[in-house]
């Protein structure tokens, strides 16, 4: 009965070992594609100043911009209470002052959810008749 418990508790070892190495090495890869466009989640802005969030966020989006993996970008997230800015509009100034052409920016500034992000960008995907995108949120860790 020992012998068959010690075999036992090896393969569970074995078994716990093989899967946490894939899921490892799967998390490692990168799937980002060259895209049309990249759609830009929101994240919380306060006044004209983005959220350390939002901010890895739209740097992500453009340095994909940069390095020619997409060829527009989608801001999305509306206005929190009080504030004069939206978080596309925050995001939009910040991407101009980084080297983003005015002309492939679209911005989405009536969103509040990340349900309302993705739904409110579709019509401004649609009008530029793109064909795929890339998400940008954060990161898988």
């Amino acid at each position: 009965l020992k012998s068959i418990l010690k075999w036992v508790f090896l393969c569970l070892i074995g078994i716990y070992s093989y899967s946490f190495i894939s899921i490892y090495r799967f998390s490692q890869q990168d799937f980002t594609q060259k895209s049309d466009v990249a759609i830009v989640l929101g994240a919380a802005a306060y006044h004209n100043q983005p959220s350390p969030i939002f901010k890895e966020r739209f740097n992500h989006a453009i340095q994909l911009y940069h390095e020619g993996m997409v060829k527009k970008i989608i801001f999305t997230g509306g206005k929190t209470k009080g504030s004069a800015y939206s978080e596309a509009e925050v995001a939009q100034d910040y991407a101009i002052q980084h080297g983003v052409n005015p002309t492939d920016i679209l911005i989405e500034k009536s969103s509040t959810i990340t349900n309302e992000n993705l739904k409110f960008a579709q019509p401004l995907y649609d009008s530029i008749q793109a064909k795929s995108a890339l998400i940008v949120s954060d990161p898988m860790t």
